[in-house]
């Protein structure tokens, strides 16, 4: 071998007599030819594990049984199946020859008594065909049992947004198959300008849970959706800028129509709803700027009305968004078409009628509900005068007859309720997520200080939850962008046949309860007043007798340095003692 650097070449030679013979080798000891010192910042990044030993069992368990069972012969055999019985000179097919033949049989006299041994067969068939009526109400006169089934609650779906963004609005469609509508968005305020921000939005299929079924994007971010309740494609959204737009899935991702900026609100869109009504082309929305604007689907350039929300107006002020209340939430009743509930960001629940003639009729209640911003608010399904709140740290439940404080009020939370709903076919029930990613279900006539159930759904905190009309399903978005899909068992979503009476029955004792302990606080309020009063006058009584005091001592002052300058006495200590005395 030779190569082109003389150092490198070796010459091996080997004898000709010595090719084939077996080698032999021998033990010598090992020669370190190199060695390389450790890296210490490397070996400083590694540290010695102990022993561990550790059992794994890689096989399938498998268990075998064997059972002798009953040996069935299965065997396939054809039939031909035609009318017989008829003598060979008489054809089945002639009506008329088999007529005379029946007439000829008939007036043998064995035919009768063949008939007769037959019938009580005939009879047995005919009673055991009859001995179950198919279409009778077996056991109808019993008392019905209560169905026995363990509550429970699981997920159903996961819907995933790739880039963890917030869910911000969560929406069903009305149709047949519903469809879940998800809005993302990071609600942060005063808003920033975030132009690379991804502000598309989702509509999910409820089966589906790895791909959207459609996508849509306004201008600028969505806060607030709401579906059409007669179009299934067509989503009516709130966005960042104020404005509010239509979109139909059917034509693409951008709205179809779109509201002027000058307006519009001057915050974002902080509440968006429907109005039910005969034609159901009208919505309203509502805004931190403090006003409410009612839209018409048909021509959103501009609203058809406005409301501020204003309940603190200064003397000799009109009303002005100066002095409007920053609007949180709404709330509408379809059996109230101009009334609706107003949550606010100072805490307050306004009962507004919009068609008010006066100050007062157009905001005819005011509840001081929590001490933060009003997070939900929903009328109960038993009784229109009942709604729920959430805000802060609690629940709590409000009756229209009684301003001062709830009926009932909720246990604080160690982390902030964030939304609220009650159950949409149980009227006893209602559902709460909050800061701690979990999902309470309380029932008011079984447990009143402590949910039903449970159920941790997210380490992250839950920021918004949907019920579904039928109230089987559950959609709860948290803040990284996941969207959980719950279904309740059947008892937690049914009412029992007296659950309405009861749960009637004590909404007015606690409303009743309510309204004498505000009676009493009233009448212990007007009898300190009545007190303080009172006392207030006894001392300006006193302050009466100090100065009469007074004035006569001035005045028996002035007698005596009279007598003293008329007579040039002086008088002792006894005698002014004795004229004091005569005094």
């Amino acid at each position: 071998m030779a190569t082109k650097e003389p150092s490198l070449v070796y010459s091996y030679t080997k004898i000709r007599n010595t090719f084939g013979r077996q080698p032999m080798f021998c033990e010598t000891r090992p020669i370190l030819l190199d060695t390389i010192a450790p890296n210490i910042s490397e070996q400083k990044e590694y540290c010695l594990r102990n022993p561990v030993n550790r059992e794994t069992q890689t096989s399938v368990h498998i268990s075998e049984h064997d059972v002798n069972t009953k040996r069935i012969f299965h065997r396939d055999q054809g039939m031909n199946h035609s009318e017989g019985g008829w003598p060979k000179e008489i054809s089945c097919t002639d009506e008329e020859a088999t007529s005379r033949y029946k007439r000829r049989i008939e007036r043998d006299d064995n035919y009768v008594d063949s008939v007769l041994s037959l019938y009580p067969e005939f009879v047995h068939y005919i009673d055991q065909n009859n001995a179950i009526e198919m279409y009778n109400m077996y056991f109808k006169d019993m008392p019905p049992e209560q169905v026995v089934e363990k509550s429970s609650i699981r997920v159903k779906n996961v819907f995933k947004d790739m880039e963890k963004r917030p869910i911000g609005c969560l929406g069903w469609t009305y149709e047949d198959e519903p469809k879940l509508v998800a809005g993302y968005c990071d609600k942060k305020f005063p808003v920033c300008d975030t132009t690379e921000e991804n502000i598309t939005c989702f509509v999910w299929n409820v089966e589906i849970p790895h791909i959207p079924y459609a996508e849509f994007c306004g201008p600028s971010a969505c806060w607030q959706v709401a579906c059409s309740p007669v179009h299934p494609s067509v989503i009516v959204g709130g966005l960042r800028d104020g404005r509010v737009c239509i979109f139909d899935i059917r034509n693409g991702k951008e709205p179809s129509i779109l509201s002027e900026m000058h307006l519009a609100h001057r915050d974002p869109v902080s509440s968006l709803l429907y109005i039910h009504s005969r034609l159901n082309n009208e919505f309203f929305s509502a805004s931190t700027d403090g006003q409410c604007m009612w839209w018409d689907i048909r021509n959103i350039s501009s609203p058809i009305d406005k409301l501020m929300i204003c309940i603190r107006i200064p003397p000799g002020e009109q009303m002005n968004l100066t002095n409007s209340e920053g609007v949180s939430v709404l709330q509408y009743d379809k059996s109230f078409p101009t009334k609706f509930l107003c949550g606010t960001d100072t805490g307050y629940v306004i009962n507004v009628n919009r068609k008010g003639k006066t100050y007062q009729e157009v905001l005819s209640a005011i509840f001081e509900a929590h001490n933060g911003p009003v997070k939900s608010v929903h009328r109960s399904p038993c009784t229109s005068k009942v709604f729920i709140t959430c805000g802060d740290w609690s629940v709590n439940i409000w009756s229209d007859d009684v301003h001062t404080s709830p009926i009932i009020s909720g246990i604080r939370h160690r982390h902030q309720i964030t939304d609220v709903v009650w159950a949409p076919q149980r009227v006893s029930s209602y559902m709460s997520v909050g800061g701690d990613g979990k999902f309470r279900y309380w029932d008011l006539l079984r447990k009143f200080r402590e949910p039903v159930l449970m159920l941790n759904v997210s380490k992250y905190p839950l920021l918004k939850m949907k019920p579904h009309d039928d109230g089987k399903m559950i959609a709860i978005g948290d803040a990284k962008g996941s969207l959980h899909l719950l279904s309740l068992s059947d008892n937690l979503v049914y009412s029992g046949n007296k659950d309405k009476q009861l749960m009637t029955q004590t909404l007015e004792r606690e409303t009743r309860r309510e309204h004498i302990l505000e009676i009493r606080i009233k009448e212990i309020r007007l009898k300190l007043k009545a007190d303080e009063t009172a006392e207030r006058e006894s001392l300006i009584d006193d302050d009466n007798y100090e100065s009469v005091l007074r004035d006569t001592e001035e005045e028996y002052k002035r007698i005596v340095s009279e007598e003293s300058r008329r007579t040039g006495l002086t008088p002792s200590s006894g005698a002014k003692n004795q004229m004091m005395r005569n005094r």
